[in-house]
């Protein structure tokens, strides 16, 4: 079998914790990494390929943005926001599932290109099956 390439992007230590939990109950299955800013998201994302991207925050941190490190209220939207519509940009994109504590994005994420929106907390049994449901449909949400 094939292990799945997971991305997995936002503030330490959430990212850990959806590592820890995905090497323990899938073993060998998926091929997790981590990256803290939404800029080294992208950069992998031009020189790899993925499966799966997984946001959890919609303050995700950007490196060469510093201004975008919390809510980006001068422009109108939240730092995720913002990288969903850079994937959408990318010749190849790949499923992205949002997770976030605010229920009230969750249309804005999904129109911007989000496979699903996770509310947190996060509920592990929750975020696997939506990580098996972009897996076996292996296509962006229009």
């Amino acid at each position: 079998m094939t292990r799945r390439a997971l991305l997995v992007g936002g503030d330490a230590p959430i990212p850990a914790l959806c590592r820890e939990f995905f090497e323990n109950f899938h073993g060998d299955d998926y091929k997790i990494e981590t990256v803290e800013y939404c800029d080294d998201a992208l950069a992998l994302l031009l020189r790899r390929t993925f499966d799966v991207v997984l946001v959890l925050s919609l303050r995700a941190p950007w490196r060469t943005w510093p201004s975008l490190s919390y809510p980006a209220l001068h422009i109108g939207s939240e730092s995720a926001i913002l990288f969903l519509k850079q994937m959408r940009a990318l010749h190849n994109p790949v499923p992205v599932l949002v997770v976030s504590a605010r229920a009230d994005v969750e249309a804005e994420a999904l129109r911007n290109g989000a496979f699903a929106f996770i509310l947190k907390p996060i509920v592990f049994s929750e975020l696997d099956r939506a990580v098996a449901d972009a897996l076996s449909h292996g296509e962006v949400h229009p």
